[in-house]
């Protein structure tokens, strides 16, 4: 089916050229804001692991002190105006959900909610130059940092990450997933190999390039109450997940030497309906298993959606957070090799 649909990927690569002839010759305009811009972003959609690496690099710049602003595009928001919410805001009352926020911003909420120093916040926009010009203009932060954003040329960029994965996929949209050539990440200043739960690692050879090696550390299961649960103490579980890689998350789990009984393999960013959580549940009922595992994204879509949060009474959601095994698997992102080159990129924007 795929062989059907790389002249398609011809045509896209046409486009994505053109495009990008506009703006190297200075067609097309790029706009430049006050602060210090960092993208980070990929050539291939989903599940290289940038919103992993915008939390590492934003812990780097708060335990420096400095005011940063996170852009995110907030994919599959339901209600598409721009939020903005304080780093460190804990959302005890409800008042933020993933139809407003999306699952990105809360995973990022969560993760950076215990900043010691400096001072952050997140800018959840549909249009990413349009949220940054707005934070660069209201509140005058010393660095934006854009979630995303090797593709938006229209917004001039200090710093330039791409993350790739190693052996990614060589075809262009909509025969794989790449959204632009392999060859394109020449525009990049730094690249970051993500060899996520890999135990070898990997370093493609990109000539000419700074090369960062990274890959997740997991660091335990967590459930709603957020009591945490070793490997150790699982040996077999039902298993679900709606993230770009899923093979990346049954091989963290298989390598944690977990035996999983039921999969359920959901898109990127899904909206979980009430069947879909009772499938869930259906899942582990007959699975045998003591547990039931997903990742931090899927849980807080869950956790933070609408329908849970103003629910009168109890339902299917409240059903497998409160009354299930329902544990999701918390990980970090690392630096293998190479710390100095990012560090010092950094260090010079700040000087």
């Amino acid at each position: 089916m795929k062989l059907l649909l790389i002249p398609f990927s011809y045509i896209f690569r046409i486009i994505v050229f053109i495009r990008n002839i506009l703006y190297n010759k200075g067609f097309l305009k790029v706009n430049e804001l006050t602060p210090n811009v960092i993208s980070v972003g990929n050539i291939a959609a989903g599940g290289t692991g940038k919103t992993p690496f915008v939390e590492l690099l934003a812990e780097y710049l708060l335990d420096k002190g400095k005011f940063i602003v996170i852009v995110l595009k907030g994919y599959k928001r339901e209600h598409d105006d721009m939020k903005v919410v304080e780093l460190g805001f804990q959302n005890e009352n409800h008042e933020l959900n993933i139809e407003n926020f999306g699952d990105e911003a809360f995973v990022l909420l969560e993760n950076l909610s215990k900043i010691k120093s400096g001072k952050g916040l997140l800018v959840v926009g549909d249009e990413k130059t349009k949220a940054a010009k707005f934070a660069s203009v209201k509140f005058k932060p010393e660095i934006i940092i854009i979630d995303d954003g090797f593709q938006h040329r229209k917004l001039y960029r200090d710093l330039d990450i791409v993350i790739i994965n190693p052996h990614q996929n060589k075809h262009l949209i909509p025969a794989g997933n790449l959204r632009e050539p392999v060859k394109n990440i020449h525009r990049a200043n730094i690249i970051v190999v993500n060899n996520k739960f890999d135990k070898d690692i990997i370093n493609e050879n990109i000539q000419n390039k700074p090369r960062i090696i990274c890959n997740y550390e997991f660091e335990g299961f967590i459930n709603i109450k957020n009591e945490t649960l070793s490997a150790a103490e699982i040996t077999k579980a039902a298993v679900f997940c709606g993230i770009g890689e899923p093979g990346s998350f049954i091989k963290l789990l298989e390598g944690l030497n977990i035996k999983i009984r039921e999969f359920i393999k959901f898109p990127d960013h899904h909206y979980f309906s009430i069947n879909d959580i009772n499938k869930i549940i259906e899942s582990y009922n007959k699975s045998g298993a003591k547990y039931v595992l997903t990742t931090q994204k899927d849980f807080v879509r869950i956790k933070n959606s609408e329908v849970v949060l103003k629910a009168a009474s109890d339902n299917a959601y409240k059903n497998l957070l409160f009354n299930y095994p329902l544990y999701y698997a918390k990980i970090k992102m690392q630096i293998n090799q190479n710390a100095e080159l990012l560090h010092k990129e950094i260090d010079d924007l700040l000087n």
